[in-house]
């Protein structure tokens, strides 16, 4: 218990520190995607050596079909969504990212959000906090913070938001395969389309 609460306190402040320190310097900005990492990396590597298991984390195969099925009616409604914001000329930032950064993406990026934001929060909950609604909530609020380096209010909105869903999808099978292809469908289809940045 003392373990996780050390844990769980270096996480936050980690959570909290990092997206502070990008959001003011330029050069780290253009490596956040390589820091973000890093620090994903660590925090995983961390808990395995401090005996957490893959499947605890949700990096499991249990439950995979349930997780895809529970995310696609998520997935299907906001590709409507975004396709009627489309159609409504909405536009508010241009594309820019290369192939490579799509790549990166959705075989990095969003898995590892996904662990941090999803897999690591439903660990505390089981192990630490047993108030759900608390632990609901700090893990959209650290998944949307971290989204502050972007310096767009509507971003930050936006993935507070998904971060409720996911979180809640998440905790009915505790695998990380459905959410990870929900958040890679609607980041891509939200970066490529210039509706967040």
């Amino acid at each position: 218990m003392k373990k996780d609460k050390i844990l769980f306190c270096l996480i936050l402040i980690i959570f909290i520190l990092i997206p502070v320190i990008i959001y003011f310097s330029p050069l780290l900005f253009k490596y956040k995607f390589f820091l973000l990492t890093i620090i994903g990396l660590v925090i995983y590597f961390v808990l395995r050596i401090v005996g957490v298991s893959n499947e605890t984390l949700g990096i499991s195969k249990n439950n995979t079909l349930k997780s895809l099925k529970r995310n696609i009616p998520i997935i299907v409604i906001f590709i409507i969504m975004i396709f009627i914001v489309k159609l409504m000329g909405i536009d508010r930032f241009i594309p820019n990212e290369s192939f490579l950064f799509y790549i990166f993406y959705i075989f990095v990026s969003c898995p590892i959000q996904e662990f941090l934001y999803r897999g690591l929060f439903g660990y505390f909950n089981q192990e630490l906090i047993k108030n759900e609604l608390i632990v609901l909530f700090l893990s959209s609020f650290c998944y949307s913070f971290v989204h502050i380096i972007y310096k767009d209010a509507f971003t930050c909105i936006l993935t507070f938001a998904m971060g409720m869903i996911w979180y809640q999808l998440y905790k009915k099978d505790k695998n990380l395969i459905g959410v990870s292809l929900s958040h890679i469908v609607l980041g891509i289809l939200t970066i490529s389309l210039g509706i967040i940045n």
